[in-house]
């Protein structure tokens, strides 16, 4: 499946960064959404204020006079960015601290409860990945990225069924995110529904070729590998 840390490897594969681990992976494979690498690794407190300060407009900072409301959005700005780097030195720990103190600031902040989430995720405590990222889509409900990360936490918890929901409300959202289309792929293996599992995978396989390469490797996959038409799919075309 489409993981944030499989996201994180190709993201990195393009771009020069310092040698940091990308984090630990769960069992069965992850799935989460791609990582934005600007948004990762923008040095600049100014630059990362100017970023996430969109979210920053919760209770508190309407009613706090403007230096106070300056203010937290450059603590937060700082705390993403140590949260964020953090997380590429395999220090998932130190990470969501940072995050939960970007959510207690700015409760109304999407993308530190997303990385949150995906974090939780991460070291495998879906119960409280599924609690943030359902405040978050309470916040923002049509947001693929949300969908798909809750989806990804189902699979996981071995609920394909109610994940594939979710994969198939992102999809209808954002018909260019293929990690929705390749983890309903995914979540229709593992309800044993081959012919539409091979439906989605060769359309997302169609949007980006590197889903061949996921699907040589996922466990989840494992029941497709002697079918003709998955071995078809798996070819690059000509």
């Amino acid at each position: 499946m489409s993981s944030i840390y499989d996201a994180l490897k190709r993201t990195q594969a393009n771009r020069p960064i310092p040698p940091l681990s990308d984090g630990p992976q769960p069992h069965g494979g992850a799935r989460m959404v791609r990582v934005v690498a600007a948004a990762i690794l923008v040095s600049s407190a100014l630059t990362l204020a100017l970023v996430y300060g969109v979210s920053l407009v919760g209770d508190r900072q309407k009613t706090a006079p403007a230096e106070n409301r300056a203010a937290d959005q450059e603590r937060v700005a700082d705390l993403m960015n140590k949260a964020d780097r953090l997380r590429l030195k395999d220090d998932p720990d130190g990470a969501i601290e940072a995050y939960r103190e970007v959510i207690a600031i700015s409760p109304t902040h999407i993308e530190g409860r997303m990385r949150l989430g995906e974090l939780y995720y991460g070291v495998q405590r879906f119960d409280e990945a599924l609690a943030v990222l359902e405040e978050a889509r309470k916040m923002k409900p049509d947001e693929p990225r949300i969908l798909n990360n809750m989806g990804s936490v189902l699979l996981a918890k071995g609920d394909p069924a109610q994940a594939l929901t979710y994969f198939v409300q992102a999809r209808k959202n954002s018909a260019e995110y293929v990690e929705p289309l390749y983890n309903m792929a995914c979540a229709y293996a593992r309800l044993n529904k081959k012919g539409a599992a091979l439906s989605s995978l060769s359309q997302a396989a169609a949007m980006q070729p590197e889903v061949r390469l996921w699907a040589s490797r996922d466990p989840d996959l494992a029941s497709l590998r002697d079918d003709r038409e998955f071995k078809a799919i798996m070819r690059p075309a000509e």
